[in-house]
């Protein structure tokens, strides 16, 4: 039996931490102790949690702390402190599994790979040189904007590249699509919380998946295309929010909806009756809105990532979602032709609910059982 620790901080009455990222685990946990695998979560990093076999540590517990925050602030090196607190675990624990939280599949904490046993993220460029490459703000699509438009001055991104003897230690993980949402539309918001003590003091993890946010597939549709994104135009950030802003204004050039501020559940009802849900990248690639669209039965529109590689993987361009191109060429066309086709929008619909459904069948486990066994090796 191999011993897992993962370290779960954060607000333990919190839905998130409960039934986000690490549900699809806790969902799995009898199934991968019978496998060989008895995974443990932990609050607090004490004794218990450093006498694993293998301990699973989230990045953002470095990088999220006041600490940090204030050396930013100061013009101070975060990466040199972050490497000082990895190395005093390593002295308790040399079987470190680094996991990789940040929002895009360029921004890497690749410093680290001398001092773990695996380097985790939710997702990975396809072709591991372009990690050898200083993009404009560790992404490649602000690096993108920014050499077409010249968005930003005077910026310089600290960057540690890959090296290729490092590159064996890199493991794909699982993205964001695996976390639930409570299911507003049919049960009261105290149920939600009943859920998370549940969770916490009862194990029942496959019980209380009823109550998270059900696959609807409205065959009657008022609404032909939704667009809706957190805009910041005042950002300092301007190559990393150039797409979102961009999309948003095409967008409403040609259709000029309403923009108004909506409840969660209003704003889950308008996906749930439009069409066409199209999508722009946030701080990565990867954004909930494109897997709430999913489970509401939207057809999805989505920049074109076939760059990167991830899992659950909902890019698969013309079947589970219809790509556009960086430069917005072909958006407007793209949206026309997903309004127009009737057969194409339900497939796109149908083939998208179905990879998220996998999740919690016998292809979310069997990927959970090689994932464990690939960072034992």
């Amino acid at each position: 039996m191999i011993k897992i620790g993962i370290l779960n901080k954060g607000p333990k009455f919190n839905w998130g931490k409960n039934f986000g990222y690490w549900y699809f685990v806790k969902y799995f946990q009898n199934e991968l102790k019978d496998s060989g695998f008895d995974i443990k979560f932990y609050d607090s990093q004490n004794s218990k949690y450093y006498n694993s076999d293998i301990i699973i540590i989230d990045s953002r517990l470095f990088t999220d702390t006041t600490e940090n925050k204030l050396r930013k602030k100061l013009d101070l090196n975060v990466k040199y402190k972050h490497l000082e607190n990895l190395i005093k675990i390593s002295k308790l624990n040399q079987n470190i599994i680094w996991l990789d939280l940040t929002d895009s599949s360029g921004t890497t904490s690749f410093e680290v790979l001398p001092y773990v046993k695996k380097y985790v993220k939710k997702q990975f460029y396809k072709d591991k040189n372009l990690y050898k490459e200083n993009f404009f703000r560790g992404r490649y699509y602000a690096d993108y904007y920014q050499k077409k438009f010249h968005l930003e001055e005077n910026y310089k991104f600290e960057f540690c590249s890959l090296l290729e003897e490092y590159e064996n230690k890199l493991v794909l993980g699982w993205n964001i699509g695996v976390g639930n949402y409570f299911d507003i539309f049919n049960f009261h918001k105290l149920k939600k919380y009943q859920c998370i003590i549940n969770s916490l003091y009862r194990n029942n993890h496959k019980e209380l998946f009823k109550y998270t946010l059900g696959y609807h597939n409205n065959p009657i549709k008022s609404q032909d295309i939704f667009y809706r994104f957190n805009l910041r135009n005042n950002d300092k950030k301007k190559a990393i929010h150039f797409q979102r802003n961009q999309v948003n204004k095409i967008l409403s050039d040609r259709f000029n909806l309403p923009f108004e501020r909506l409840s969660h559940k209003s704003y889950l009802n308008q996906l749930r009756n439009c069409k066409v849900s199209v999508g722009a990248f946030g701080w990565g690639e990867i954004c909930y809105r494109e897997f709430e669209a999913i489970k509401m039965g939207a057809a999805i529109i989505y920049p074109n990532v076939d760059y990167i590689e991830t899992w659950p993987n909902i890019y698969k361009d013309n079947f589970s979602y219809i790509s556009y191109k960086l430069d917005f060429s072909d958006l407007l066309d793209k949206i026309e032709l997903l309004l127009n086709d009737n057969h194409l929008r339900a497939n796109i619909v149908e083939n998208s609910q179905s990879i998220c459904k996998n999740v919690y069948l016998s292809e979310g486990f069997n990927y959970l059982l090689n994932f464990f066994n690939n960072i034992s090796k």
